[in-house]
C-alpha cells in the first residue's frame, strides 16, 4: 500500500530540486548575457609581450609550474628536458590567436610546454580601416622578421621552429621562401590552402574567374590588383565571423542547442561560451590582404604553382629547405585534403610529410581530438627534429 507521507516527502524534494536547478539555469543564463567574459577561458596562461612592430606583438610563455596537466580529460606530464630550438606559433588573419590557448584544458601552448618547449606567439593585433593598406609584405617581409630576431636574442639560440594555422602556415611558408632563412630548423602547418581550385565547385568558379581577369586585364591595360581601393575590400570582423559560420550552417544550429543544455552546468558553460567566443570575436581582414588573396591565392593561384611575388621580387617554394609536416582535416569544408596536400609538390625540403587527421577547418586544430592528433603527431615530430 502507497505510503502518502512517504510520496508528499518525494514530490517536495524533487520540486525542491527542480527549483534549485531553475535557480542554476537562471543564474547561468543572466551571466552568459551580461557578463560573457567572466565566461571566458581562453588566453589564460602567463606570457610576457617581448616584441612589438606596427600592430603585431611577441608573447613568450612562462614555463609550466606543475608536474603534470589535463588536456581533454588525459594527463600529460611536465616535461624537466627542455627543448634547445624555440618554437613559434603563427596565427592567421581574421580568427584570433585565442586558438593556440583556448582554455587551460585544450591549450596548444600549455600543451607545448609540457612538452618541454620554449614557446612563442605572434598575434597579429586588431586591425581596423585604418590598417586597409596592410598586404603580405608588412606581415612577411616586416613583423616577421621583427619577431623572430627578438627570439633569436632572447634565447640565444639561432635555430627556431615555425608552427602556422590556416593562413598562419602560408605565412611561414612564404616567410621561408622569401628570407632563405638557413636558421629555419622546422616548420609544421595545419589547414593551410596551397591549390585553392583543388575544391570541388568553388575550384571551377576560381578557374573562370582566372580566365576572366586575364581578359578584363588586358582590356583597362591594368592589373587586377589595381581595380580596386583596398579601403573598399576591408572586411569587418563580424562579417568574417558569417562566412565562418555560413560553410556549416547545421553546425551553428546545433551550437545554439548546446548552449541551452549547457546552461545548468556552469564548466559546460564555460567551455561552451570560450569556443563559440573563438567563432564570434573575429578580427577585421585588411582590404589590402584580401587583394593579395584574390590575386595571388586565389585568381592568379601562385602559391600552387610554387612562386610568389612578394617585395618586388619572387618567393620560391623550392627554397625551402626546412623540415616540413603538414596536416589536413578530413571534413574540412573550408581547405580540403587537396588542396593542403599539394603542398608537398612544391616545396623543395627533403624530410617531408602530409597527414589527414580527424576535424573540420577548426576542429583539426582547436577541437577535442586535436590534442590526440595534430598536436601529439606534431610534437613527436619535432621532439626528433629540435635538439
Amino acid at each position: 500500500m502507497l505510503n502518502m507521507n512517504g510520496l508528499i516527502k518525494l514530490g517536495k524534494a524533487k520540486s525542491q530540486e527542480w527549483i534549485n536547478k531553475g535557480f542554476i539555469i537562471a543564474n547561468n543564463a543572466a551571466e552568459r548575457m551580461l557578463y560573457k567574459d567572466n565566461l571566458i577561458l581562453s588566453d589564460k596562461s602567463a606570457y610576457d609581450v617581448v616584441c612589438e612592430k606596427g600592430l603585431m606583438s611577441l608573447k613568450r610563455y612562462h614555463p609550466l609550474q606543475e608536474d603534470a596537466i589535463v588536456v581533454d580529460g588525459e594527463s600529460v606530464p611536465v616535461s624537466s628536458e627542455k627543448k634547445k630550438i624555440p618554437l613559434v606559433f603563427v596565427p592567421p588573419l581574421g580568427a584570433t590567436a585565442q586558438i593556440f590557448d583556448l582554455m587551460p584544458t585544450r591549450s596548444l601552448v600549455r600543451y607545448y610546454l609540457a612538452r618541454g618547449y620554449d614557446c612563442y606567439l605572434i598575434d597579429w593585433g586588431d586591425p581596423d580601416r585604418s590598417h586597409a593598406g596592410l598586404t603580405f609584405e608588412d606581415y612577411v617581409t616586416e613583423w616577421m622578421p621583427a619577431a623572430i630576431e627578438s627570439v633569436q636574442e632572447l634565447t640565444g639560440q639561432k635555430e627556431f621552429s615555425l608552427f602556422g594555422y590556416c593562413m598562419g602556415g602560408l605565412f611561414c611558408l612564404l616567410y621561408a621562401a622569401w628570407s632563405k632563412n638557413p636558421d629555419l630548423r622546422n616548420l609544421v602547418t595545419v589547414a593551410s590552402p596551397i591549390d585553392v581550385r583543388q575544391v570541388g565547385p568553388a575550384g571551377q568558379l576560381l578557374n573562370v574567374m582566372h580566365h576572366a581577369s586575364k581578359v578584363l586585364s588586358r582590356v583597362n591595360n591594368t592589373p587586377l590588383k589595381s581595380m580596386v581601393r583596398p579601403e573598399h575590400l576591408h572586411v569587418p570582423g563580424r562579417l568574417v565571423a558569417l562566412s565562418f559560420k555560413l560553410t556549416n550552417p547545421l553546425g551553428s544550429l546545433i551550437s545554439y542547442w548546446d548552449l541551452l543544455t549547457a546552461l545548468s552546468d556552469r564548466e559546460a558553460l564555460s567551455e561552451h561560451t570560450t569556443m563559440s567566443n573563438w567563432f564570434e570575436d573575429m578580427a577585421d581582414y585588411p582590404g589590402g590582404m584580401i587583394q593579395e588573396i584574390i590575386s595571388k591565392l586565389a585568381v592568379g593561384n601562385q602559391f600552387a604553382q610554387g612562386r610568389v611575388r612578394i617585395n618586388g621580387g619572387t618567393a620560391s617554394f623550392s627554397d625551402i629547405k626546412a623540415n616540413l609536416m603538414s596536416f589536413a582535416g578530413d571534413n574540412d569544408k573550408i581547405v580540403g585534403i587537396r588542396a593542403a596536400r599539394h603542398l608537398l609538390d612544391v616545396v623543395g625540403s627533403q624530410d617531408k610529410s602530409f597527414y589527414v587527421v580527424p576535424g573540420g577547418h577548426a576542429g583539426v586544430f582547436g577541437g577535442s581530438s586535436a590534442s590526440q592528433f595534430a598536436w601529439a603527431m606534431s610534437a613527436d615530430w619535432l621532439d626528433e627534429r629540435s635538439n
